[in-house]
Order: structure tokens, then C-alpha cells, then sequence
């Protein structure tokens, strides 16, 4: 009897690897190095209209960087924050400004969650500024994302 079900549960795996292959991948559209740098690009220069010198950051899927831009002028500490900022908005899938407001409610999960690597908390470094210039490099490439 035993035999009998050894044989029946290698069955059963040999089956799990005869499904077609496309069953078995995802399927997935990521952003194109070219979107990415006038996303970043654009985001740059509509802060820069408003008197604003920062960075720009934009991340794959996995948060890792496609393109990173410093604008003239932006502080040191504009292109790491940039790049948390957009890693911590990919991961979570939320604004950063959002994010930040989590953890200033003390909500517990944000609260470790902030202890990975990489993840940040902060709304922006020119508070009111960040989104609405993130907003128009997306905007900039909305008809290609659809």
C-alpha cells in the first residue's frame, strides 16, 4: 500500500511539471529607461519652476533605480532622500506623504516597517512641492503607461 502511494504522489508531481510553460510565468510591463528619465526629468524641472532645486529618483518594480537626476543647486542629501523616497513609495505602494502621516500616528506596522533598509519617512524634502512635481513626470507619460 505504501509503494502503491509513493507512486501515486510521483505521479501527481510529474504532472505539476508537464503544465505548458506559459502558465506557469507572469506577465508584467515595466517602465522603458527612456519613460523613466523624462518621468525624472520632468518632475525636475516643474520643481525648478517653482524655485525648487531637488533630485529625482525613479525605481523598477523591485525598487531598485532606472534613473537617478540632480538638478543644479539641489543639496547633498536631495538624491539619497529622492531615491528612499521612491523605493518607500514602490514598496508600500502609497505616497510618500501618506506614508509619513502613518508613521506620525504612531501606527505600529509603519513604525518597524521604517527600520528596513532603505525605507523613509519623511512627506518630502519641500514639503507640498515633492508630489505635484512627481504628479507632472507621471502625467508627462500617462498615455504610454495604459
Amino acid at each position: 500500500m505504501a509503494i502503491r502511494l509513493r507512486c501515486i504522489a510521483l505521479a501527481g508531481l510529474a504532472g505539476a511539471f508537464t503544465l505548458p510553460a506559459q502558465a506557469q510565468l507572469l506577465t508584467h510591463r515595466d517602465l522603458s529607461y527612456a519613460m523613466a528619465t523624462t518621468i525624472a526629468e520632468t518632475a525636475i524641472a516643474s520643481c525648478g519652476a517653482k524655485g525648487y532645486a531637488v533630485s529625482a529618483v525613479v525605481v523598477d518594480r523591485a525598487g531598485d533605480t532606472i534613473v537617478a537626476l540632480r538638478a543644479d543647486n539641489a543639496g547633498p542629501q536631495t538624491m539619497e532622500n529622492a531615491r528612499r523616497k521612491a523605493y518607500t513609495a514602490r514598496s508600500f505602494r502609497m505616497s510618500t506623504a501618506v506614508y509619513a502621516k502613518r508613521f506620525a500616528d504612531n501606527d505600529p506596522v509603519v513604525r518597524q516597517q521604517v527600520t528596513l533598509p532603505n525605507v523613509i519617512a519623511i512627506p518630502g524634502g519641500s514639503p507640498g512641492v515633492d508630489e505635484p512635481c512627481v504628479q507632472a513626470g507621471i502625467d508627462k507619460v500617462a498615455d504610454q503607461l495604459r
